[in-house]
């Protein structure tokens, strides 16, 4: 019974209940809980009641059958419900298992007597049958969140600011998110959003609500069906009876021909995947043979690409989940009786596979996407279970590859995370209140959470944290050998762990403290920290003349070394080792030669990686010319130099073409707020770029004036001073404040620069004293259009062309952004004087805008054009996708899965089921889980040229910069430039030239105008003001 108590008191429902009040009502039960499968009826309607329900894990739902057979649902609950009647001898609804679950049955007679004497302690806590069938406002959640109550309440204790923080709408709230720790809102938590007023709460923290309308079972069964359909059409020979060893495999095929199949079919369905592996098809089957839809003759565990045996096994997943769709929702199977469902059997009959429509090849790039996406995880998980000892160097690589994403290993080494590589496993737990080890236990490993949350509880003060995915613990008492210091019990259901042997534990920590700094000789060894002066020394003597595509060392330097050796220091550097004040081993003349070889080689590699914003670092710039006149003086006393005499000039030719940009007229970038059409995408914005910007007073007046982008914030309020009507404070006692249209302000430091392009879409910008700061409010004109702005726009344009429009801009856009500029945003912009990253204000402030742009129009279409306008984002964003336009595609899904326009049922329930599961799959893609996996594999699907998700780029940099310390005792930490190189390098090689010529310039330049601006509203508040003025937010149920 002990044991029961404690399960029970860590499922999140019932924690208000006391302990003897709890072991009160489970006293007349079985402390052994009764296991049921999915699908079993636990009562109907009519039968008599003879005991109340207690869910220990998994999922039951209430429903009604009416006379004509149909199904009414009621509601779903899940682990920690307590459920049954109060007064009535029977029944008077039914209830089903819809996922495999335990529950301890409760005697009827037994529980009335506990809630008779306790009933004002009970209450809150139990559902009551019959007060649920006497609600009005009943509707059917999904999924579990809250656990115990999916009806649209919630417990007196439940409290939303204890709950994750939504998924982050605004970029700069990306910025701030750790990778692994973003939660999203899915369709319940739209259920929760209802009972909340809209707030001044809503304006800080925007929030995105993600409905995926189709499971990843639901999908992966889905894709099983086409792949066995293609295989029986294209290859029907693979499904044969096969005999090994004296006994015959009917209906079975060979593991090593499924995937010459399937990465023939991969190849020639034009995914871009043409240098899928064999190894990826084999995590491509082995995620289908994780959940049953495929598997082994003899019941194996894993996918093999040798000559063994597997079988199709998906007619009872396909059963199962077609009995849940109808159960889940009856009327939407006939609201378009041509629209395709997942598992719909127009398209896939699971038995006999008879089918009148054939599988087309966009749905099996569709599907041979997700399944890549979700093969790398399934092999992850597969190798995890091997020894350390059976482990191929291939696999290796992979778990090498994921548990960089991993947070609580992001402070190790590469080379510990090699070995960690090869000694980490896998632990999973199936059920919610399973105890991974109690207090004061030895320790035996360290955990990692990969998947789920557990609970810490330490004796005497119950719980006191609860840790998610990408936390760890246990490590502490492996590092002292003292006893565990808390119990973990865990948190949700099906939960996995990463787990590290105390023996390996050990081992590689000593390995840590043994090799935290080495430099050492090229090939054998790898650079983890060093003084600047000597990795600049290392990198010119090992580097410069070696010729190894694979050795990234010189690059990670010329990208990253600005952040700890300024351009001013490493060109006096360069002139020292070139006129040979720094020691050269040997030190004859024909090794100074070779130094001055390698200072010119190192110039041009320098050169040509950053392009033109080398040049617009003066050092950088002047110490060519420097460079030039020593190496003349040189050839008067040296013979030999006159291949390194015309190398350099070659760079002088490319510094003048250089510069001739570079002193162009000045471009207007932005108009009042507005992106002009005289900005230079693709050329970059330079400094000497204006903006005109609009300068408020306190006293309501304003006025516009032309501000260069390396203006300073403090340069920009003193010229703001003077057009000031009455007396003007001292320059140093006024500040430059954005004002933004949901009312928050921002001061902007004195020394920051490129404002204009800083400031948000609909803010304004004020000139104020400081003590006049805390006045200022938004004004009525900030709040954004009240009728849709741009409706002709989506008339008049297809979605085809709008896509590809949208492309043009935002590859211009993207070219015109260099990857310093990413560095220099991440570590400050006053750590590098006169490097502005106008040009990535512009990305981002575009990425908002589209985004905005769709919430806005969807909330502001008329009701009859509503459903038209989504169902043409959605076109929008699946031609995005296709242009590989992954800026486009992100800012239109996190814009249509706003909470203000993902909360209106009554608008998705009307989008045809294969639109939905095709916006389902965009959300997908930006499931936070693993560091963002699912992302990560689409970019490695796609080839360049394409415009990347630069937000989550800024993420990464971002992360890796505030885990990782930038020196050590005084010497660079080389680890962290090579990871901040490498996510600057995959900035890079999303470039490539983008075809814009393809499209006539006047057509162009006709639509450019058209979509270059959007008139938005960005203010969460008024968007929820709008939505629920299109469907009122539902009733709170007034007894719980």
């Amino acid at each position: 019974m002990e044991a029961l108590v404690a399960r029970a008191r860590v499922l999140g429902p019932v924690r208000g209940l006391s302990d003897p009040l709890l072991r009160a009502i489970l006293a007349g039960s079985d402390p052994t809980p009764d296991r049921v499968q999915n699908g079993v009826v636990l009562f109907g309607i009519g039968d008599p009641t003879s005991c109340w329900y207690f869910l220990l894990s998994g999922q039951v739902q209430l429903y009604l059958t009416h006379q004509d057979g149909s199904v009414h649902p009621i509601c779903s609950l899940s682990a920690g419900a307590i459920f049954g009647e109060l007064n009535f001898p029977k029944h008077n609804c039914a209830a089903r298992v819809l996922k495999p679950s335990e529950f301890v049955r409760i005697p009827q007679q037994h529980f009335c007597a506990i809630y008779n004497k306790h009933a004002d302690q009970i209450h809150q806590f139990i559902q009551v049958i019959q007060d649920m069938l006497a609600d009005q406002t009943i509707y059917e959640p999904v999924g579990d969140w809250p656990p115990a109550l999916m009806n649209g309440t919630e417990p007196a204790e439940w409290n939303y600011q204890n709950q994750p923080a939504p998924f982050p709408l605004n970029v700069n709230q990306i910025l701030q998110c750790e990778p692994s720790t973003s939660t999203a809102y899915s369709g319940e938590h739209r259920r929760k959003f209802d009972d909340i007023a809209p707030d001044g709460r809503m304006d800080e923290a925007n929030m995105i609500g993600l409905g995926n309308q189709v499971t990843f079972e639901a999908r992966l069964v889905e894709i099983g069906c086409m792949l066995r359909h293609a295989m029986r059409l294209q290859r029907p020979d693979l499904i044969c009876d096969h005999a090994h060893r004296g006994k015959v495999f009917a209906s079975s095929m060979v593991g090593s021909e499924m995937i010459d199949w399937l990465l023939e079919l991969a190849l020639s369905s034009g995914t871009n995947m043409s240098t899928m592996s064999r190894f990826q098809v084999m995590g491509m089957w082995q995620a289908l043979l994780e959940h049953n839809i495929l598997m082994h003759v003899s019941g194996e565990h894993r996918f093999t690409d040798q000559m063994t045996f597997y079988r199709w096994n998906i007619e009872e997943w396909q059963r199962a989940l077609d009995r849940e769709e109808e159960e889940k929702d009856p009327k939407s199977m006939q609201e378009e009786p041509g629209t395709p469902q997942p598992g719909d059997k127009a398209f896939f009959d699971p038995v006999t596979m008879h089918t009148q429509a054939s599988v087309s090849t966009d749905e099996l790039i569709s599907a041979v996407l997700f399944l890549n996406t979700a093969g790398l995880d399934a092999l992850f998980r597969m190798i995890l279970t091997k020894a350390p000892h059976d482990r191929s160097p291939e696999e290796l690589d992979l778990v090498y590859t994921e548990l960089l994403h991993v947070k609580a290993l992001s402070h190790l080494s590469t080379m510990v995370k090699r070995e960690m590589a090869a000694v980490i496993g896998i632990e999973s737990h199936t059920h919610p209140g399973t105890v991974l080890y109690h207090e004061g236990e030895r320790g035996k490993c360290w955990y990692i959470v990969l998947k789920g949350a557990v609970e810490v509880s330490v004796r005497g003060k119950g719980i006191v944290t609860c840790l998610r995915e990408g936390d760890d613990f246990g490590k502490l008492c492996l590092v002292s050998d003292a006893p565990r210091a808390a119990t973990i019990i865990l948190r949700e259901e099906d939960c996995h762990f990463l787990v590290v042997d105390k023996q390996d534990f050990n081992r590689v920590l000593r390995e840590v403290e043994a090799n935290t700094v080495r430099l050492k000789d090229r090939g054998s060894y790898s650079v983890l920290a060093g003084l600047a002066e000597k990795m600049i020394e290392y990198v010119l003597e090992t580097r410069v003349d070696a010729d190894d595509a694979t050795d990234t060392l010189l690059e990670d330097f010329v990208l990253t070394h600005t952040i700890y050796m300024p351009t001013n220091i490493l060109c006096n550097f360069l002139r020292s080792y070139f006129i040979g004040k720094i020691k050269i081993n040997g030190g004859d003349w024909n090794r100074r030669l070779v130094a001055k070889r390698r200072v010119v080689r190192f110039l041009a590699f320098w050169v040509d990686t950053l392009g033109l914003h080398f040049f617009l670092d003066p050092a950088a710039n002047a110490f060519i010319e420097e460079l030039y006149c020593l190496l003349l003086e040189d050839c008067r006393l040296i013979a030999g130099l006159e291949d390194v005499v015309a190398q350099l000039a070659q760079i002088r030719v490319t510094r003048e073409a250089a510069m001739r940009v570079l002193a162009r007229r000045p471009s207007v970038v932005l108009e009042c707020g507005v992106y002009s059409s005289l900005s230079p995408a693709p050329s970059p914005v330079l400094p000497s770029d204006t903006a005109n910007q609009i300068i408020h007073f306190s006293d309501t007046t304003s006025f516009a004036m032309s501000v260069r982008l390396d203006r300073t914030a403090a340069e920009i309020v003193r010229m703001a001073r003077q057009r000031m009507r009455n007396i003007a404070p001292a320059p140093d006692r006024m500040r430059l404040v954005e004002v933004k249209s949901n009312g928050e302000r921002i001061v902007f430091s004195p020394t920051d620069i490129s404002i204009s392009t800083m400031v948000g879409l609909n803010s304004k910008l004020y000139a104020v004293s400081r003590e006049e700061v805390h006045t200022l409010v938004a004004t009525p004109d900030q709040s954004g259009p009240l009728e849709s702005v741009h409706a002709s726009v989506m008339e008049y344009l297809s979605s085809t062309e709008l896509a590809q429009q949208l492309f043009v801009m935002h590859s211009e856009m993207f070219e015109a952004t260099d990857e310093t500029e990413l560095v220099t945003q991440v570590f400050g912009r006053d750590q590098f004087p006169g490097k502005v990253p106008s040009n990535l204000d512009l990305l981002l402030r575009r990425f908002n805008e589209v985004q905005y742009w769709a919430t806005t129009e969807i909330l502001l279409s008329p009701p009859h054009r509503r459903l038209a306008t989504l169902r043409k984002f959605i076109k929008i964003a699946i031609f995005a996708k296709e242009n590989r336009d992954l800026l486009s595609l992100f800012a239109l899904t996190l814009g249509l899965s706003n909470i203000a326009v993902s909360r209106l049922d009554s608008l998705w329930s009307r989008l045809p089921a294969k639109m939905r599961r095709q916006f389902g799959e965009f959300e997908a893609l930006l499931d936070p889980g693993r560091n963002h996996r699912a992302y990560r594999a689409l970019v490695e699907s796609l080839h360049p040229p394409m415009v990347p998700f630069v937000p989550l780029l800024l993420k990464d940099l971002t992360f890796i910069h505030e885990s990782n310390k930038t020196f050590f005792s005084g010497l660079v930490n080389q680890e962290k430039m090579h990871m901040i190189a490498g996510v600057l390098r995959s900035f890079r090689k999303c470039k490539a030239h983008f075809p814009h010529q393809v499209y006539a310039e006047s057509k162009i330049g006709d639509t450019q105008n058209l979509i270059r601006n959007f008139r938005v509203i960005d203010n969460q508040r008024r968007l929820i003001e709008l939505s629920y003025q299109i469907e009122p937010k539902r009733t709170r149920r007034p007894h719980y």
